[in-house]
């Protein structure tokens, strides 16, 4: 990173002479959010200096543009700010996803659609297309938000308009949110590819998919995640076409949900999956025990245990 934040010099500089930052990745302002920082700013000041660096006569934003909306809103005269040389442009960039790293600020939406750049930017420095670790190293995000992004961004223009006018509403309000968007990614990538047949048409899948989400008939984005339990029906001695059947239903203009499909095909099996690697898990700690290391209750526990595997066991002949 450059070393001109380190040069940086506090003055009081006119409001007009500042502009916004074209590669600012942050996309939306929400007017209550404003709002209220106004309010603050009117009754107390500005309490921590914008940054900005210098460019002519003129001044360019690194941080606090929403201080700087406030600030024209409220016909302040100037506003506190450290002053520094202007960056290159994978700087000026890199700063940014830095400070909001510290912050978490931004929706992730806003990361996506800067994130491209930011990879060009650094190719076009180092001359070769930069890992993932190097992206996590310069930007200061972790890889989980890296990953993230990349499934916003890999999303047909329409979805992301529709992503993009939800996400300028209040958070209280939104419904189609960043998360229901990945999760139904997720989703649909692996259904596509345990089993590509469920799947003949992926936009299809994701109206369908927000249709029911939006009617209630998907009640949590977390169902979502059945989803590639039940392609997977395989792998649970479960027939996969009647997995695959249940998939196609799923994707279809009906009230069936995805609970549903998830309880009448694979629901069972992955419990008694689950149950058998309780058993594995209870009887390798088991092993480690000598019995003077067991106290009463625990001994009660494994009585009243035992118990019940004989009686499951003589049923069974």
């Amino acid at each position: 990173m450059s070393t001109s934040a380190h040069n940086a010099k506090l003055d009081d500089i006119a409001v007009e002479r500042i502009e916004r930052n074209h590669d600012n990745p942050r996309l939306y302002f929400r007017p209550r959010e404003l709002e209220t920082l106004q309010n603050s700013i009117a009754q107390h000041g500005i309490q921590v200096p914008i940054n900005v660096y210098r460019k002519g006569n003129r001044f360019i934003l690194i941080d606090g543009e929403r201080r700087w909306r406030c600030a024209l809103k409220l016909n302040l005269k100037t506003i506190p700010a450290l002053v520094q040389d202007e960056p290159s442009r994978l700087t000026n960039v890199l700063l940014m996803f830095n400070i909001h790293a510290l912050r978490e600020q931004w929706d992730l939406l806003t990361i996506a659609v800067k994130l491209p750049r930011v990879i060009e930017l650094l190719e076009q420095e180092t001359g070769k297309y930069p890992t993932e670790g190097e992206i996590v190293s310069k930007t200061g995000l972790n890889r989980s938000v890296i990953r993230r992004s990349k499934l916003l961004i890999d999303l047909p223009e329409r979805y992301l308009e529709n992503l993009t006018d939800e996400l300028h509403k209040p958070k209280p309000q939104q419904k189609l949110t960043e998360d229901f968007f990945i999760e139904m990614e997720r989703a649909l990538k692996t259904v596509e590819r345990s089993m590509p047949s469920a799947v003949p048409d992926k936009d299809h899948a994701r109206d369908i998919i927000i249709s029911k989400y939006r009617s209630g008939v998907i009640k949590d984005i977390v169902d979502l995640r059945y989803l590639p339990k039940i392609a997977k029906a395989e792998r649970v001695n479960v027939d996969p076409r009647d997995a695959e059947k249940s998939i196609k239903k799923v994707l279809s203009p009906n009230n069936y949900s995805i609970e549903q499909a998830y309880n009448e095909t694979v629901s069972s099996a992955y419990s008694e999956k689950d149950l058998v690697q309780r058993i594995h898990s209870i009887a390798d700690r088991l092993e480690e025990l000598e019995s003077q290391d067991i106290d009463d209750d625990v001994a009660a526990a494994l009585k009243d245990l035992s118990g019940k595997i004989s009686k499951i066991l003589r049923g069974r002949r």
